[in-house]
């Protein structure tokens, strides 16, 4: 998902922001090296203690079982899926080229993934080509200039400063309040609704800054300063950034984990594969899944921890991919070829982006529709071939061309998943500050579960398995 993910998820990954395969036949090699990276199970697995488990093998758990098998530590990495990698999944067989059909990209410049990339030698795309228009009559903007930021029928004035947001109040109100129409939203306002919930259920403080931020740049105009922030896809797949952190490890995938039964310095976990005994745990699920109670705890967990697992509220997100056998952009339409994004707020689907610029010798187009919020909803309430007529008429019209036709769709709704339970965590998710982190007699601790990218997923592991190994030493 997420945002980078699915989904996309998030920063804003079907708007307006700033945000971010090698070749295909390397695509396919990179498939095998995945595979053939962990450990195959021995025969002591069942009768062994192992220092650590960690249940999940997506990028938190991953992340967490590199750092402690690096550290010396005999850890078992136990994932309920054939596959790893959760909510980051390259699709290799749907579609001419790979497609992610969870979280996607690089957010930013600088995070922990880009160790990785490096390591490998990955190729990327930064995304540098986004385009965006309220209404099909109204012009396209440049995301990276100003004019991205102004109210296009002439800005409000507030000669007593711009009121302030009340409790309880949502974005659509406050707007209506000071004055800003839906035809008078500045394509960066508008950009907000795309990845996340929309005006009509958001809290105001959600856009307060925006407005403010377009309010200060009325008089500039033209391209922005260059940015150090940016977001990017891998070109061959996503995937490829797991190869360091399973090579190596001992995994069992197809072991769905029903009950974990502890005491300190001891766990004794269940699954569909046998049971495995450890001196401490590492939990690297989506909240969703223990929100659900998939997991029983034997004794159950504090009320505090259950409680902040049913604070976790997830985003709908709707992820729609169309491939198409040629470039879709006509010649002579305003927005370049090698476009990033396109979007057409008024529609929904609003925002198609490019999923294959950068792929090397790809004649096609693959293209990512892609929503949000309760408009998302209403599309994943649809049949899948409503959902694909709907994002074919949003880039028919960005196109111009009508005719237009894609010759492979793919979708996946992650609230269906009964591994993940959704793309990733909302504005409403109310777990901040309620110690979803904490760890359980100093014996279970806790990954991912509520990040929305790859980077911070990857970076709650490593810091569950930087306590795991404090308390293995203390013991």
């Amino acid at each position: 998902m997420y945002n980078d993910d699915a989904s996309g998820t998030t920063g804003s990954a079907g708007g307006l922001t700033r945000r971010t395969l090698l070749a295909a036949g390397a695509a396919g090699a990179a498939g095998l090296i995945l595979t053939a990276g962990a450990k195959p199970p021995q025969g002591d697995w069942q009768t062994r203690t192992w220092d650590a488990i960690v249940i999940g093998a997506g990028v938190a758990g991953l992340g967490a079982a590199r750092t402690l098998a690096d550290a010396g530590r005999s850890v078992l990495v136990l994932e309920a899926r054939n596959r790893i990698g959760g909510r980051m999944w390259t699709d290799r067989t749907s579609m001419s080229i790979p497609i992610e059909r969870g979280a996607e990209l690089v957010h930013g410049s600088t995070v922990s993934t880009w160790g990785l990339i490096d390591q490998l030698g990955l190729s990327t795309h930064r995304q540098t080509k986004l385009f965006g228009r309220l209404r099909p009559e109204t012009p396209w903007i440049d995301g990276f200039h100003y004019e991205s930021w102004h109210f296009p029928l002439g800005a409000p004035s507030y000669p007593n400063g711009l009121p302030a947001a009340t409790d309880g109040e949502t974005a659509l109100h406050w707007l209506q309040r000071v004055g800003i129409t839906p035809d008078n939203y500045p394509i960066m306002l508008a950009a907000i609704e795309v990845d996340t919930e929309q005006f009509d259920v958001l809290p105001a403080d959600d856009v307060v800054d925006t407005v403010k931020s377009c309010l200060e740049l009325l008089n500039e105009s033209g391209p922005m300063p260059p940015e150090e922030y940016g977001d990017y896809r891998v070109i061959g797949g996503y995937d490829q950034v797991l190869q360091p952190l399973v090579a190596g490890l001992p995994l069992l995938l197809n072991a769905k984990v029903h009950t974990v039964e502890h005491a300190p310095g001891h766990v004794e976990v269940h699954s569909s594969r046998g049971t495995y005994t450890a001196e401490s745990l590492v939990v690297a699920l989506p909240g969703g899944v223990l929100k659900h109670g998939d997991v029983v705890f034997d004794p159950p967990l504090p009320p505090a921890k259950n409680n902040g697992f049913q604070a976790i509220s997830y985003l709908p997100v709707f992820k729609g991919i169309l491939e198409f056998a040629h470039p879709v952009l006509p010649g002579g339409h305003p927005v370049p070829q090698g476009w990033d994004i396109l979007t057409t707020f008024s529609k929904n689907p609003p925002s198609n982006w490019n999923a294959s610029v950068g792929t090397p010798g790809f004649a096609g187009e693959v293209v990512v529709s892609w929503m949000t919020g309760g408009k998302a909803q209403e599309l994943l309430d649809l049949p899948e071939s409503q959902r694909f007529a709907a994002a074919l008429d949003n880039l028919r019209t960005a196109t111009g061309d009508q005719g237009l036709q894609y010759t492979k769709s793919s979708t996946y709704d992650w609230s269906k998943d009964e591994f993940a339970r959704g793309a990733y965590p909302g504005p409403f998710s109310r777990w901040n500050g309620n110690g979803l982190y904490s760890p359980i007699n100093e014996t279970i601790f806790w990954a991912g579960m509520v990040t929305s990218t790859i980077a911070s997923s990857r970076d709650t592991g490593i810091s569950a398995a930087t306590s795991t190994l404090a308390a293995l030493a203390a013991r």
